[in-house]
């Protein structure tokens, strides 16, 4: 038999990630009309302009979904094509003060016409795919030894950093956690691990206390924000109508859904009470007009896809492809809890968008070219299982 060699590659596409994100990408387009079209009915523009603009986001992700399912995942993993794509990542981070455009007090974004392109949330894609090319120079698990990963350590740390000094604390935090899992997952020890995961927490429970109790002026002008999101994390209403305006509107959105909801479009928050209402607390909106019963299952989605792409990487015989779905698995567990977890008031307010609901094309295109790179890997790997059966069969 010859036939696997000839077959698509599309004959091996992974239905399990691919149907659940379909649906939560026209979930998100739905609910972007609904929570943004109030917004425009006392202006020129059409209600439904922004979920026209979610639609081709959508249509544009697919299409790039598509290219980057059939590349060949050999050229991704060669060192002179990960240093291209680092340097191109660092460029765009780099020019971001002298080309970037300001949205919301910080310049994050670059204008690229057709939508606004954040490189911050192009860095965690880009290291899960250096991280998954540097740890598995064999296809053999070693133990975990920080003089073989120490470049790979100091890239990440790096890129760690020009992420924070945009400012984006968050999305640095982000990263950490990333190469934390990565290098967990390449054999380093879960004691030291454990330990540093209850420093990390006490350090973090420290500094909000020494951060809130102490003056501070001396702080440079762009990451005073911090303080405010500390405050407000700590209080959801202690200013309802200052600092607090945002997160206390998003309690009052999740209380009004109840288990069932208002029904789809008749959210009484989205009607200028509560800012960001496609974007950050977009959820907030989809609790309140779909229920909580709706949204736990758009949440059962977003975790199946993260669930299916750990236990592909647990399944996996080749420790390249393991650590692509442990990476993309991995972004997409950490967007879903930082978003509800700063909607909850767990963590302080970050900016990051809802996967695949949150109205965003660079969102929504990082994060499909995310899952088309598992998609690829998955079906490379049955692929390549078939072919090297026949061989066995054919001798």
């Amino acid at each position: 038999m010859k036939w696997s060699a000839k077959v698509s590659k599309l004959h091996y596409i992974d239905y399990y990630i691919l149907i659940p994100y379909l649906v939560l990408c026209v979930i998100g387009i739905l609910m972007v009309y609904s929570s943004s079209s109030y917004q425009f009915l006392d202006t020129d523009l059409s209600p439904a302009s922004k979920a026209i603009k979610q639609s081709s986001y959508f249509l544009f992700s697919l299409i790039c979904m598509s290219i980057i399912f059939r590349i060949n995942l050999k050229v991704l993993r060669k060192p002179q094509t990960m240093k291209i794509i680092l340097f191109v990542t660092f460029l765009s981070l780099i020019a971001l003060p002298f080309i970037g455009t300001t949205v919301g007090g910080a310049k994050r974004w670059i204008n690229l016409g057709v939508m606004l392109f954040q490189p911050s949330e192009l860095v965690p894609l880009v290291l899960v795919l250096y991280l998954s090319s540097t740890l598995t120079k064999s296809n053999k698990l070693v133990p975990f030894s920080f003089k073989d990963y120490r470049k790979a350590f100091y890239v990440s740390l790096f890129f760690m950093f020009l992420v924070a000094v945009q400012p984006n604390v968050a999305g640095a935090s982000m990263i950490f956690i990333l190469v934390a899992v990565f290098f967990l997952s390449s054999g380093l020890s879960p004691i030291f691990m454990s330990l540093a995961l209850i420093s990390f927490v006490v350090i973090k429970r420290l500094g909000t206390i020494l951060l809130l109790s102490i003056p501070t002026n001396w702080m440079p002008q762009k990451f005073s924000y911090l303080v405010t999101r500390f405050e407000v994390m700590q209080n959801p209403f202690v200013d309802p109508t200052g600092i607090g305006f945002q997160t206390s509107n998003a309690y009052y959105a999740m209380h009004n859904g109840g288990f069932f909801g208002r029904g789809l479009g008749n959210s009484i928050q989205k009607k200028g009470f509560l800012p960001a209402a496609d974007t950050d607390f977009i959820f907030a909106i989809v609790i309140e007009e779909l229920g909580l019963i709706v949204s736990l299952g758009i949440l059962f989605l977003v975790f199946f896809i993260a669930g299916r792409l750990f236990l592909l990487a647990i399944r996996s015989k080749i420790l390249y492809y393991s650590y692509l779905y442990i990476g993309c698995g991995t972004l997409i567990c950490l967007q879903v809890s930082v978003n509800i977890g700063s909607l909850l008031g767990y963590i302080p307010m970050t900016g990051l968008t809802f996967p695949f609901i949150s109205y965003g094309g660079s969102s929504l295109l990082i994060l499909s070219i995310t899952l088309a790179i598992a998609l690829n890997a998955r079906g490379t790997e049955i692929r390549e299982k078939e072919m090297t059966q026949e061989g066995i069969y054919e001798k």
